[in-house]
């Protein structure tokens, strides 16, 4: 008993001081760089909705360590190589490997009153009513959930009885659709544009209902209220989204600039290097989304109606509303 007890803790004290010297192990660029490829690799086997494709992807960055690219290059570059060849081979811009350095924890003195907090606005930014009874609304940020839609729901309500509604999404990077399926059913009277959008996801075979649905009874109704919605090239994701339904639904009048052509959500993971200062972080497309007319905007974004040129687009936006009549 006292030899197996011995034998045990033997093994035990090999184990730690094995585990010990493998923790104070620093990896070298070079084994970053490897643990990179295999974290690229591994997310699209497993996450990206094209199969076929994912196979091809994963040859590439095979083909670019056995050319030897990354060699002499920082973690940092090596993951902004891979972006550019994921954007690149498939037009999808949401591919994003990112390599990011952990700062030393430093200690901070306390301090004597806390911090404020900055308002929760739901991604609204602005809310002006400008002449002749246009409503604007700044919309900056796709936001969901009960908060975010009191705040929303808020934002409307200060703009109805506008004679038109401008929404200025030029600066919104997307997040959550939901945001969109909830505004819109306060300008939509018919709710054909719930079934407008379709997805399949990773694994999935069939191809299933996009949008989310509210109907909401209580809320300002805007079904009869003209629509103007300014984007830009920043526009990006679940915010052109927003867009594109209002587009495809001919509900609104598009203005400013060709948006993004980020139309496939995804998720994102991190992972690291036990040892190392750098997390290696990975946004992967898991779904792709069209018309049920097969329309999509990914790799192509929704083009404005009216190209917008100025200095000020939401004053030319406000010219081209009075130009038409609407006074």
């Amino acid at each position: 008993m006292v030899k197996n007890f011995t034998a045990i803790l033997s093994l035990f004290l090999v184990s730690v001081i094995t585990l010990t010297a493998c923790s104070q192990h620093k990896p070298s660029v070079q084994e970053d760089i490897r643990f990179l490829t295999t974290v690229v690799k591994t997310n699209l086997k497993q996450k990206y909705f094209d199969k076929k494709k994912a196979d091809k992807l994963v040859k590439k960055v095979t083909e670019m360590e056995r050319e030897k690219l990354f060699e002499n290059v920082s973690v940092q570059v090596a993951a902004k190589m891979i972006t550019d060849m994921l954007r690149k081979e498939t037009s999808d811009k949401h591919f994003n490997v990112i390599a990011y350095t952990i700062e030393p924890q430093t200690e901070t003195k306390p301090q004597s009153q806390p911090q404020k907090q900055p308002p929760f606005t739901a991604g609204i930014t602005s809310i002006k009513i400008l002449k002749n009874n246009i409503g604007y609304i700044k919309w900056d940020a796709c936001i969901a959930g009960e908060e975010a839609f009191k705040k929303i729901r808020s934002a409307l309500d200060s703009v109805a009885g506008c004679k038109q509604i401008i929404f200025d999404i030029t600066e919104n990077p997307g997040g959550d659709g939901a945001s969109s399926a909830f505004i819109n059913q306060f300008f939509y009277e018919s709710k054909d544009y719930q079934t407008l959008l379709i997805k399949k996801c990773t694994d999935e075979t069939n191809w299933h209902q996009s949008e989310v649905i509210f109907n909401y009874s209580q809320g300002p109704k805007f079904f009869n209220t003209p629509l103007y919605i300014i984007l830009s090239e920043k526009t990006f994701s679940a915010a052109e989204y927003f867009a594109f339904t209002a587009k495809e639904m001919k509900r609104a009048t598009i203005l400013g600039k060709t948006t993004a052509g980020a139309g496939n959500p995804g998720n994102s993971m991190n992972a690291y290097l036990p040892g190392s200062d750098n997390v290696v972080w990975m946004f992967t497309p898991n779904c792709q989304i069209t018309t049920r007319a097969g329309h999509s905007l990914e790799g192509v974004g929704v083009k404005p109606d009216v190209e917008l040129t100025s200095n000020n687009w939401v004053d030319e936006t406000v010219d081209y509303i009075l130009s038409k009549g609407n006074k």
